[in-house]
């Protein structure tokens, strides 16, 4: 079965249901007139001695609490019961289920598990521990710093949650950057060769020029298999990145190759292109606001296609990339609507064109109409203006507060869309000197052509 046509169960939600005489195929949770009997079977599985009927029954709670926007405090106790049990994996994946609910316009009320997210956060199982502070920062709870500052003082190096990681939960945390940097580039010496260490630039990457401080940290990281996740960080950094930025042109002209992702190196024949140059291409201009090394390696990758190129930092040059508006067209109708979307964004910023761009938006705008929204559409509604946009018409639900989320990679769009801003990276590009303004994109039209 798929999302489409039925559910998914998972292993241990399969195995609570078994255990409890129920068939997983007949139990079908996107059919609301089932989702009591699934809270039911949850709540028995909550209070189970065996920890991976527990497991079983947080997936079931998370299929059931994805799906639709009813409150259900009942799932909510029940999985700060897991935090606070002995079953430490069900604490975990507890965790991370609310940590799905930590905002403002959440359709559940997490406050109730403050008080465990706290105590879970400082246990020393790094699998409870982890998530349980994940779900503190994006909540903006003090308490989270704490455990940030141990795992930032281990001299072991990057810690391992299995289900989510230390950069998840330092993204959240940019208003306590100052606090948090001394630590962070120490990580950055200590484990620059550490692929764990990925998640921590990813997050960097997000927080953009306040860590221009960790620049001496971060160009030899250049050196190391990490040195595209470290490419990325140096380019939302912004001018003040600036010593990287010979080192960033060598990779992109391939005067120099650095580590392959896996430590390995590429035969210097000339034949093939460092995989990470399109990111190092992007930090260039980013950092000195020069883009004729950005699109040599734009113009070079149009002549076989831009199918495999980053669209969206493509987008980011705007009429600067003319010259690759013709590569750019033909993919506002490949097959994979996720590049469809992202061409269309291209071909707006780039040409000003509208008519071809909007109907490729509206198409991915179409689950909406069923109460879903892919990922297509998601990257839809975070172009949009204003406010929360406005969505093509919709069927309407018989029980208007339980309308469907969608499940897993499947989510309401009314939850997840945000005011339409430019990046963290774009604000700072444009006051480092106009580089990088995305301007407002052609939204009016797009609801206008819904009506």
């Amino acid at each position: 079965m798929t999302l489409g046509t039925g559910t998914v169960q998972d292993f241990w939600a399969r195995k609570l249901l078994v255990a409890t005489g129920v068939d997983p195929d007949d139990l079908r949770l996107d059919v609301y007139e089932n989702a009591d009997r699934g809270i039911a079977l949850a709540m028995g599985g909550f209070v189970s001695e065996h920890s991976r009927l527990v497991e079983g029954a947080v997936a079931l709670a998370a299929d059931i609490l994805r799906r639709w926007r009813t409150p259900r405090p009942e799932l909510v106790a029940g999985l700060v019961r897991c935090l606070e049990s002995r079953h430490f994996h069900a604490g975990g994946d507890a965790a991370m289920v609310l940590a799905q609910f930590a905002s403002a316009d959440s359709s559940q009320d997490i406050t109730s598990a403050v008080p465990a997210l706290i105590a879970a956060a400082n246990d020393s199982y790094d699998r409870v521990a982890g998530p349980a502070a994940l779900v503190l920062a994006r909540l903006g709870h003090p308490a989270a710093l704490d455990p940030v500052h141990r795992w930032l003082a281990a001299s072991s190096g990057t810690p391992f949650f299995p289900v989510t990681s230390l950069g998840q939960v330092l993204e959240p945390l940019l208003g306590c950057a100052d606090e948090l940097l001394p630590g962070i580039r120490r990580m950055l010496v200590d484990s620059a060769d550490s692929e764990g260490l990925r998640s921590v630039l990813k997050a960097l990457a997000a927080w953009g020029p306040v860590v221009s401080e960790a620049v001496p940290e971060l160009v030899p990281i250049l050196a190391t298999r990490n040195v595209r996740w470290a490419c990325d960080v140096l380019g939302s950094i912004g001018p003040a990145a600036e010593p990287a930025a010979d080192i960033l042109e060598g990779f992109v002209r391939g005067v120099t190759q650095p580590p392959r992702h896996d430590g390995s190196r590429l035969v210097p024949n000339g034949t093939r292109r460092w995989h990470g140059a399109q990111n190092a291409a992007w930090a260039h201009w980013r950092i000195t606001g020069e883009s004729e090394v950005f699109l040599a390696f734009l113009e070079d990758a149009a002549s076989r296609g831009l199918g495999y190129a980053d669209l969206g930092r493509l987008a980011e040059l705007g009429p600067q990339a003319t010259r690759c508006a013709s590569a750019v067209r033909p993919l506002l109708e490949s097959p994979g609507p996720w590049t469809r979307v992202q061409a269309a964004h291209a071909w707006w910023r780039i040409t000003g064109d509208t008519h071809a761009a909007v109907p490729v938006l509206l198409a991915a705008l179409e689950p909406l109409t069923s109460g879903d929204a892919d990922e297509s559409c998601l990257a839809v509604s975070g172009t949009s203006p204003g406010s929360v946009p406005r969505p093509p018409p919709r069927r309407r639900c018989s029980k208007r507060c339980c309308r469907p989320t969608g499940a897993s990679r499947r989510t309401s769009i009314l939850r997840h869309a945000r005011p339409w801003q430019p990046s963290a990276t774009a604000s700072a590009s444009r006051s480092a000197g106009g580089r990088g303004d995305l301007g407002q994109p052609p939204a009016a039209a797009l609801w206008r052509a819904s009506d």
